[in-house]
């Protein structure tokens, strides 16, 4: 039965990956653990770009740079056991290499016993769905006692646990970067974008969103939510939204959106809304993870006319990604022919052919996929809006 120690570092590996509590209070905690006086725990990309190093002890900067230009190459330990493939599970110094050998190495002499005092190891190598490798050596000096079959077995227990806190924070950390480019494509539109939570608290508003909320006129961010400036208007897009989140007063009714237009006091012509559900993998929405599209279209807004995001999203080609960007921002087929110079004709092929490559029956449905695609939004459904 797990100790009471050993069930604590468990719990603490998992609150790690899901950043409750840093590597850097969890990797020493498996040090002491094991009665080890250093650590290494790293992640490498299968494309051999930069280490990621996931929590050490008993190092400084200039140690870590030290290794990473000079001494990793001449690392027997960790050359010892890929050549061997001891992989998957925990490995000695001694079963790496003979002690005798690495007593004899340069890297032994020049910097594992004058700056760190290593002598003893007890580590592993893994592999990560992800194909990343992870590399986990503890150390203990040439005075202390070399590690034991026990320590061995304890290691064993933990790695599983280990590997999988690993694969969550590899996982956090992809989505998190796909979140902050999601967040960066959005910004590029034109068109207003927000990201509602079930509660209809505002998660995100992209920039030509903040800019017209900022302007408060006709919409805005008031308590926390997106309201309109006229009662009628706030009524009907605050029903549209707790619609488009599933808490419409018919509990049984699929989520679904619709369209309004939100007047402005200033004159200006009324702003477009679209508000829609974005799906999700889930049966349960969970507070303040985005459950609900908000469209804005300003008449008043040039179109963006960058189109590289949706080149690379839907494998289109330029001028194709020009008109879905441009059909996105709420320009119509004869405006787009007019400002790109081309006859209609050719706009109502280049429409055809970029329905086809985004698998879409309409001009709606193609909008409605690629804002849902740019939005990070798998499965969004957007009700009784088909066309």
């Amino acid at each position: 039965m797990p100790s009471v120690g050993e069930r604590k570092l468990v719990a603490d590996l998992y609150d790690a990956a899901l950043g409750h509590r840093a590597w850097g209070e969890a990797g020493p905690q498996l040090v002491r653990f094991l009665d080890g006086h250093t650590l290494m725990l790293s992640v490498h990309n299968p494309l051999g770009q930069a280490v990621d190093l996931v929590s050490t002890l008993g190092m400084t900067a200039e140690d870590l740079r030290q290794y990473g230009e000079h001494y990793a190459r001449h690392d027997l330990w960790a050359l010892g056991a890929v050549e061997k493939r001891l992989f998957e599970r925990p490995v000695t110094g001694a079963e790496a290499v003979d002690y005798r050998v690495l007593e004899r190495s340069l890297i032994y002499n020049e910097y594992l016993r004058p700056k760190l005092d290593m002598h003893y190891l007890l580590g592993a190598l893994l592999t990560l769905d992800s194909g990343h490798s992870v590399v986990l050596g503890i150390h203990r000096p040439r005075d202390a006692a070399d590690y034991t079959p026990d320590d061995v077995r304890r290691l064993g227990r933990i790695l599983p646990h280990l590997r999988r806190a690993l694969e969550v924070r590899q996982r956090l950390k992809r989505e998190t970067q796909a979140g902050r480019a999601t967040l960066a494509v959005l910004d590029r539109l034109k068109l207003g974008v927000v990201l509602l939570a079930p509660t209809g608290a505002l998660v995100h508003a992209n920039a030509a969103a903040d800019a017209v909320l900022r302007a408060d006129d006709g919409l805005t961010h008031a308590r926390g939510s997106l309201r309109a400036g006229k009662a009628d208007d706030d009524r009907r897009l605050q029903a549209l939204i707790a619609g488009a989140a599933g808490l419409g007063p018919d509990s049984t009714t699929p989520p679904s959106g619709g369209h309004l237009r939100i007047s402005r006091p200033s004159g200006y012509p009324a702003y477009a809304v679209m508000v829609a559900p974005m799906g999700t993998d889930s049966d349960i929405a969970v507070a303040g993870q985005p459950a609900v599209l908000v469209f804005i279209a300003d008449p008043q807004a040039r179109p963006d006319t960058d189109p590289a995001a949706l080149m690379a999203l839907f494998d289109l080609t330029p001028a194709e990604a020009r008109l879905v960007l441009a059909l996105a921002n709420g320009v119509t087929l004869p405006a787009f022919a007019s400002q790109a110079g081309l006859s209609y004709n050719t706009v109502r092929t280049l429409l055809a052919r970029a329905m086809a490559r985004t698998q879409t029956s309409s001009q709606l449905e193609l909008s409605r996929r690629v804002l849902s695609s740019i939005a990070n939004v798998p499965g969004a459904r957007m009700g009784g809006l088909s066309s």
